[in-house]
């Protein structure tokens, strides 16, 4: 076969159209603050892109650009009990478990971010997506009570009082900072808004990927 036919043949393989991709199909790794009982190896408080990329230092920021937002609610069942949370999309089925849980009904969200690949960094292989003439990670982040509130609820009342300027038209500031109180301390993510406007092909990039 001449190299162009498999060149054709591949790149037909290789099409999306061709692998029946679907939305399922998509993985997004997980982005990780990591925590003194964290099983991740890497410094306490850093930041970590599916288990194995410190993309960010404790106290150290990065700018970012949301991407999507999902919320939800979930039993807060404490840490150390061996059992699973029920889940709720919706108010409607958040008010059907509380009707039966022990437990109180805690907020949280899933938050996928961009990250631009930094000009010096030893996690290259972390950014492997090209946008533009720029190179990004992508990754997802879960986060509830402390870590809500410095995050989605930072980006609800942007969208809220910025109707006509989506958070995604900004870059924003990721950071890990410490919380302390009493004698217990840890790590909690804050997004921080800047007037910085993201480029034409990151917003492009958003709006097929929310399609």
């Amino acid at each position: 076969m001449a190299a162009s036919a498999i060149k054709k043949a591949t790149t037909n393989i290789m099409s999306p159209a061709a692998m029946m991709i679907e939305p399922s199909d998509i993985e997004i790794p997980r982005i990780n603050v990591v925590q003194k009982t964290s099983e991740i190896e890497a410094p306490f408080g850093s930041v970590v892109l599916d288990k194995q990329f410190v993309i960010a230092e404790p106290e150290s920021a990065v700018p970012c650009v949301p991407v999507s937002v999902t919320k939800g609610w979930r039993e807060d069942i404490p840490y150390d009990e061996d059992e699973v949370p029920r889940i709720a999309h919706s108010p409607e089925e958040r008010d059907e478990i509380a009707k039966t849980s022990d437990y109180s009904m805690l907020e949280f969200a899933d938050i996928t971010l961009l990250f631009e690949k930094p000009d010096k960094t030893d996690v290259g292989a972390a950014y492997p997506f090209p946008i533009g003439d720029k190179l990004f990670a992508l990754g997802r982040i879960n986060v509830a009570k402390d870590a809500y509130r410095q995050t989605f609820k930072r980006l609800a009342t942007f969208t809220l009082f910025n109707p006509e300027t989506p958070p995604s038209s900004r870059v924003w500031d990721f950071t890990s900072s410490v919380i302390s109180r009493g004698k217990y301390s840890w790590y909690a993510p804050s997004l921080t808004f800047s007037d910085k406007e993201t480029s034409e092909a990151v917003q492009k990039f958003i709006l097929n990927f929310l399609r």
